[in-house]
């Protein structure tokens, strides 16, 4: 099973899904190479690049898929993991883009249980967690901006949820999914 989670910056993609891997410890993470900066020393969710090493990951296909998200800040799926995931030992989780999304659910179809997930709130809201996170005037109006890009793929996704409170987010997306999934 593999499970994509995409949604504006801010809306707590990351927060979701480390909850969901402290419930379920059979589930790993997809990490994806990217070169935007790490926001905290434990930030273990990414391999982190400079953009000389991204475009040597490019150059050398292994990336499945990448995208230049906001101002030469690039996020890619390592192409080696997917073999993992075929293998179905494990259940996988994965924040992508939502052109990410649509290129893995493609790739998956038929071959691997895929869940597709956008997690949003109002663009208020939004912008408060990325000033909270400290970012700049420029990058929230960067990002807010491209959240409406985003929701333009809400029919491509499985399920759509308010990601207010964490706890009921989780529980909502463990009764979707189904415990048997997570086994």
């Amino acid at each position: 099973m593999v499970i994509l989670i995409s949604g504006p910056s801010g809306a707590g993609k990351s927060t979701i899904i480390k909850a969901l891997m402290d419930r379920h410890k059979n589930l790993k993470l997809i990490k994806t190479f990217t070169t935007r900066e790490k926001r905290t020393q434990e930030d273990d969710s990414h391999f982190f690049v400079s953009k000389k090493e991204f475009e040597e990951l490019i150059n050398s296909k292994k990336l499945f898929e990448f995208e230049n998200v906001h101002d030469d800040i690039f996020y890619g799926t390592p192409l080696s993991v997917l073999e993992e995931v075929l293998e179905g030992k494990n259940n996988f989780i994965k924040d992508i883009d939502v052109k990410g999304m649509l290129k893995l659910k493609k790739f998956f179809n038929g071959k691997a249980k895929v869940f597709t997930i956008f997690l949003d709130n109002n663009d208020q809201i939004l912008a408060q967690r990325l000033k909270a996170r400290g970012e700049s005037e420029e990058m929230i109006n960067k990002r807010i901006s491209r959240a409406k890009m985003e929701r333009d793929y809400l029919d491509e996704y499985d399920m759509y949820l308010i990601c207010d409170d964490i706890q009921k987010t989780v529980d909502k997306i463990e009764d979707f999914i189904g415990f048997e999934n997570f086994a």
